[in-house]
């Protein structure tokens, strides 16, 4: 879990949407440690990010950071 997961995590997202043409969901998970993470998955076609590796070394307090900084 974690950061190990998050360069596979963001190809299967690239690869089901575009697969699915941006039809289906997706649920951004693995490795997400900060704005740029979550941005770049949303870019790649993700509806959601799930946080929870970063919520467990940074804290709470990372939803306000990464939430600050999407476009």
């Amino acid at each position: 879990s974690g950061k190990p997961l998050y360069k596979r995590s963001l190809s299967m997202i690239k690869f089901i949407s575009g697969h699915s043409q941006g039809k289906l969901p997706i649920v951004a998970v693995g490795g997400i440690m900060g704005p740029a993470e979550a941005q770049d998955t949303l870019d790649a076609g993700a509806s959601l990010v799930q946080l929870y590796s970063g919520l467990v070394y940074q804290g709470p307090g990372l939803v306000k950071k990464i939430l600050s900084k999407l476009k």
